[in-house]
């Protein structure tokens, strides 16, 4: 499935778009490239203050350990969004919880609230996983070290992050080539066209 790498607001539209808890959901999602079933698998327990142990996940209802043992991991939780999280809190050991009180269905949320939302925005998401691509290639095109974001994402190998998660896209190319054309038209002669072109607009 090829993953769409999403421009930051469209991000705010889709949170904007959804119902709570599912808004904070995906701009948990966003922020810490958790995997969806690892989000939705949080207790208030796992916290310690800022810092968040990501120690289980949810997977077709069923709650189980993390994918690997890289992906039991610990990350802090940025203090703006810990207080929407918060505010959002009810009784409950779930962060992510349904109206009873079990973890969020991710199937269920995807067809119900996420897929609609998009659909009328005209966003072609691929799923929740593409929040996950999303913070991986912004933080590797803004030079953050492979092994970093390799174990903010809980991967068991630097390759997994540098062949699957890294996306480029047609402006990736522009600054290069942008550069490259600066070094070698600036101390080159005119094109003979362009100087015909300025010569008329001078007569003009």
């Amino acid at each position: 499935m090829k993953r769409l790498v999403l421009k930051p607001e469209q991000v705010k539209a889709i949170a904007n778009e959804l119902p709570e808890p599912y808004a904070t959901l995906v701009l948990f999602l966003a922020v810490t490239g958790l995997r969806v079933g690892e989000a939705v698998g949080i207790k208030w327990s796992d916290f310690d203050s800022e810092i968040l142990h990501v120690q289980r996940r949810i997977y077709e209802r069923r709650e189980g350990t993390t994918k690997t043992e890289e992906s039991d991991r610990y990350i802090p939780i940025p203090s703006a969004l810990l207080e929407r999280m918060t505010a959002l809190r009810k009784d409950g050991e779930w962060v992510f919880q349904s109206r009873n009180g079990t973890p969020l269905d991710p199937k269920n949320a995807g067809n119900r609230y996420l897929r609609p939302a998009v659909r009328k925005l005209g966003i072609a998401l691929g799923g929740w996983h593409d929040f996950r691509h999303t913070l991986a290639t912004q933080l590797l095109k803004q030079r953050h070290s492979t092994k970093m974001v390799s174990e903010l994402l809980g991967h068991s190998d630097v390759k997994t992050t540098l062949e699957i998660y890294s996306h480029v896209e047609p402006e990736d190319f522009r600054a290069p080539l942008n550069e490259r054309a600066s070094d070698l038209l600036a101390d080159v002669s005119k094109c003979p066209v362009l100087q015909q072109s300025a010569g008329s607009e001078m007569l003009n």
